[in-house]
């Protein structure tokens, strides 16, 4: 991978490439458009299956019309609810999850992902988080609220224990307007 030639995206969904694979259960905590619920669907294959959870109806009915274009639309469960209420949907260990915090760019930009109920939701997406999985997050924090959010999973995956977990940050070192951060996490084996 010539990884400065890649957008954050691109880095995500070849991660998922490289740990998700056919019959693999996973969560797109933050559906927006569908873009990783879309190659989230294609990673867990017809046997698997892909929760994806959005506050906002624009969201998921935008995500559903992608999943639909590519005959995908039976591998997702598309959540109309909060994603730090997971656990009322997601009952098994998953082998992949993914947030976007921030906000949903088609939508409306008053309506964004808020530190407490991330934490939540982060939290409930570790402990079901299988031996060997993995787990994403990209931090856009240029809006309001948005640093305190990225501040709050930061130290969160920093007080992961090291023998338990691998977490690395990813961010760029000299742009300006607030960049977005990407963490990568893998649970050990």
């Amino acid at each position: 991978m010539q990884l400065f030639e890649k957008k954050i995206v691109d880095i995500v969904h070849q991660l998922f490439m490289e740990y998700v694979h056919e019959g693999d259960i996973v969560i797109d905590a933050t559906a927006g458009g569908g873009q990783d619920t879309l190659k989230l669907c294609e990673c867990v294959g017809s046997t698997g299956k892909v929760y994806a959870f959005d506050i906002q109806q624009e969201a998921l009915t935008s995500a559903a019309r992608l999943l639909d274009q590519y005959g995908m639309g039976d591998r997702a469960q598309l959540i109309l609810d909060s994603h730090h209420h997971l656990d009322l949907y997601v009952h098994e260990e998953v082998k992949a999850f993914v947030f976007n915090l921030g906000y949903f760019p088609k939508g409306s930009h008053n309506v964004i992902t808020k530190t407490d109920t991330t934490a939540q939701a982060l939290q409930k997406c570790l402990n079901l988080l299988k031996k060997g999985g993995l787990g994403i997050v990209v931090a856009y924090c240029g809006h309001e609220g948005g640093q305190e959010e990225k501040n709050c999973v930061d130290n969160l995956l920093q007080m992961l224990p090291a023998k338990s977990y691998d977490v690395w940050k990813l961010e760029s070192h000299n742009r300006a307007n607030h960049p977005p951060v990407l963490y990568m996490l893998r649970r050990k084996k």
